[in-house]
């Protein structure tokens, strides 16, 4: 299930959350502002970020959670929070890893050279980035003070998994936007819900240790013996037996940024065939056709016809151009019209307001 929930940074009160199996998927600016997803593990401090637009509605204190950064191209509104990132960190933090097309680790290092890191020492924010090439991953080390990127490595990347998590997969497609663009989807291995009526009969308190029992379960060690809260172990097997209910996981799925051509539909059509949740642009009304395709953006209908070609549960558009902010049911309007299972925003779902 998706629930839509309005957020003050979120103009006109449009949709900026969304749960998704294991995940709280927020739209950090909104409808109109920068692309930046953040993706935060429900049990756990744990956060993903799909790109990394403004970053100002977030503080210091996400950025020490976050894990992984996946960003889909280097344009200036999908990349400018980085410095946020690489300010937030500068201390005793893990190293930090970063995804994107060809050519990143480099803007990456060039975003960290750009800082003097004379005080920091051994302080010094440390990062990771694989760029896709094709079937492989090019991975560089990136680090505060040193001299550019440093070759870390290859490996292989079938079928464009970037990320191989004991809780998920991500998945990557390559789209066209006048430079190589990536797509994201987040496939959850399972999803693992605890049964809150049975916990509360066992008398254990909620806690870090279910997110322990879940990596147990997927990763199908079910003699571990887990410690409990009070103080007790049990064996995850039994514990997974009394205590949760597992299923296939939702998948969540995030596009910006691409032309809307016949390879570009099918690729994205491809990574996004069943969907629970479709974060995807609509940057122009028909009526901007034109610029559309001179920018190498979506329209409102190419964006619902690919949501219903690929039998996505749900649509989440986004990314609007700022000159629909006066009317953004207008917008929804149209991408609705293409695809009956679009989120509207409460505040403008009404029958009125959208058949102005």
């Amino acid at each position: 299930m998706v629930r839509i929930h309005r957020s003050s940074d979120s103009p006109g009160g449009l949709p900026a959350a969304a749960k998704v199996g294991p995940f709280t998927a927020t739209l950090v600016n909104g409808v109109f502002g920068d692309p930046l997803l953040l993706v935060r593990l429900r049990h756990g401090r744990r956060c993903l970020l799909i790109d990394l637009g403004d970053a100002g509605p977030l503080r210091a204190r996400t950025a020490h959670d976050v894990t992984d950064v996946f960003i889909s191209h280097a344009h200036v509104d999908h990349i400018a929070g980085f410095l946020w990132l690489l300010r937030s960190r500068i201390g005793e933090f893990p190293l930090c890893r970063v995804f994107g097309p060809p050519g990143l680790a480099q803007n990456i290092a060039g975003l960290v050279a750009g800082v003097h890191w004379d005080r920091v020492g051994e302080r010094g924010p440390r990062f990771e980035v694989a760029e896709l090439h094709g079937e492989h991953v090019l991975c560089f080390g990136v680090t505060a003070g040193d001299e550019g990127p440093s070759i870390l490595g290859e490996r292989t990347a079938e079928g464009g998994v970037l990320l191989v998590d004991p809780l998920f997969l991500v998945r990557a497609a390559v789209l066209d936007h006048r430079t190589p663009v990536l797509a994201f989807a987040i496939e959850p291995n399972t999803e693992i819900k605890v049964r809150k009526e049975r916990l509360v009969a066992s008398g254990l308190e909620p806690g870090p240790w279910l997110g322990e029992l879940k990596r147990a379960i997927v990763a199908h060690d079910d003699d571990a013996l887990l410690d409990l809260p009070d103080g007790s172990k049990r064996a995850v097997g039994a514990l997974a037996e009394e205590l949760v209910l597992i299923r296939v996981g939702e998948k969540l799925v995030y596009a910006t940024d691409l032309a809307d051509t016949a390879e570009n539909r099918a690729r994205l059509g491809s990574l996004a065939r069943g969907a629970h949740t479709f974060f995807c642009e609509a940057t122009f009304c028909e009526a901007n056709a034109e610029r559309a395709a001179l920018t190498g953006h979506l329209t409102t209908r190419a964006c619902g016809e690919i949501a219903t070609a690929a039998g996505v549960g749900r649509l989440i558009p986004f990314h609007f151009s700022r000159r629909y902010e006066s009317d953004p049911n207008a917008v929804y309007r149209e991408v609705r019209e293409a695809c009956s299972r679009t989120v509207v925003p409460p505040a403008i779902a009404s029958p009125t307001a959208m058949s102005r």
